[in-house]
């Protein structure tokens, strides 16, 4: 029987609704995991044996399906607070117990551990991740908790082909002041797959696009009555400081009312208490597509609700677009995702657009 690894690191994208943009240094456990491990568990494969980690690290997912998979706890995570270690040595054990895939629920952070782990035992186990981080940039991530699963049951059906995938995170503190740094830290292998999202992450900054998106925006759609939430990314904000001579930091979602700054680094609980009319402005974060689900987290998905597709302005330069094939949506919540697929008319330019539309 094929062995699967499962490695779950429950404190992985606890910054996110709160706008803290990372969770290497926090220890609260994320709200949003058991879901979406209920997600992927609903359609992971049954036929095969999960070796896994204890409880919140693994086995305790288990308990949403009772009777329906095969699973050995290998014993390793049973403690309150959990931490990096844990993760890697329960790649380790995988190792030993001879697993063909391993599975990880987390982020970057959560990546470049169970590299790490793989490479301190000399193993080339192909790894696939589950997001559920904050920052996702490496490329073994798949789309969805939903794709996951469908990756995963295409290896164990021996339908997919592996390639080499990037580890690489950002530095926090400097990533949350608008500073990116971006370390490559390991090459792995993954499954080759279009629902496994390559690692990219260029920012574009071309000023005559950036002048035009932002003069459009003050002459055509900006109205004092209305209040803006302007999500993360150098786009964004370099409208808002045009418009307001203001703006939070790079990454941070800003709140504007009667031509002012009202809130800076809102959070989903911000978001939650806004009144009257609303209108959202993001662009994709990330250099792989994402409008929602990749360092925006905060702009959760009852507030997507609220606000409704028609009134979310996309904007990006050209470069961006030209980075990645389709945009792609994450916010947690499978029934807002599909609320929020289809066309997007893409703000690129002074009255200049292009459509572009979700990912299936």
């Amino acid at each position: 029987m094929i062995k699967v690894g499962l490695v779950v690191n429950p404190y992985a994208g606890s910054g996110g609704r709160s706008g803290h943009k990372g969770s290497d240094d926090l220890y609260e456990l994320n709200a949003d995991t058991p879901g979406r491990m209920r997600r992927f568990l609903s359609l992971a494969p049954r036929e095969v044996l999960y070796v896994t980690a204890s409880n919140l690290m693994g086995s305790y997912y288990f308990s949403y399906f009772p009777g329906q998979f095969r699973f050995v706890d290998i014993g390793i995570g049973k403690e309150t607070r959990t931490t990096r270690y844990h993760t890697m040595n329960a790649v380790k054990e995988f190792v030993r117990n001879g697993v063909e895939i391993i599975v990880f629920a987390g982020g970057d952070g959560t990546a470049r551990d169970v590299a790490e782990a793989l490479r301190e035992v000399n193993a080339n186990v192909p790894v696939l991740g589950i997001p559920t981080g904050v920052k996702m940039h490496s490329g073994v991530f798949a789309q969805t908790p939903e794709k996951a699963a469908e990756v995963l049951n295409s290896f164990i059906s021996g339908k997919t082909v592996l390639r080499p995938g990037e580890i690489v995170d950002v530095d926090e503190d400097l990533y949350r002041k608008g500073v990116y740094v971006v370390r490559r830290y390991f090459i792995v292998t993954t499954v080759g797959s279009s629902d496994v999202v390559a690692s990219k992450v260029e920012v574009s900054t071309e000023e005559e696009e950036l002048e035009g998106i932002a003069s459009y925006f003050h002459e055509r759609l900006y109205r004092p009555d209305v209040t803006y939430v302007f999500g993360p990314g150098s786009t964004v904000k370099y409208v808002e400081r045009t418009l307001f001579s203001a703006s939070g930091p790079f990454l941070s979602t800003d709140v504007v009312k009667d031509g002012k700054l009202r809130i800076v680094n809102a959070s989903y609980d911000d978001l939650l208490g806004l009144t009257g009319e609303l209108i959202l402005v993001v662009t994709p974060i990330g250099g792989q597509g994402f409008l929602f689900g990749r360092g925006n987290q905060e702009i959760g998905p009852e507030f997507l609700r609220r606000v409704g597709k028609d009134r979310i302005v996309v904007i990006s330069t050209r470069l961006k677009l030209r980075s990645f094939e389709c945009l792609r949506i994450d916010t947690g919540d499978p029934q807002v995702d599909r609320e929020l697929s289809g066309v997007y008319e893409v703000l690129i330019g002074y009255n200049e657009f292009y459509a572009v539309t979700t990912c299936e």
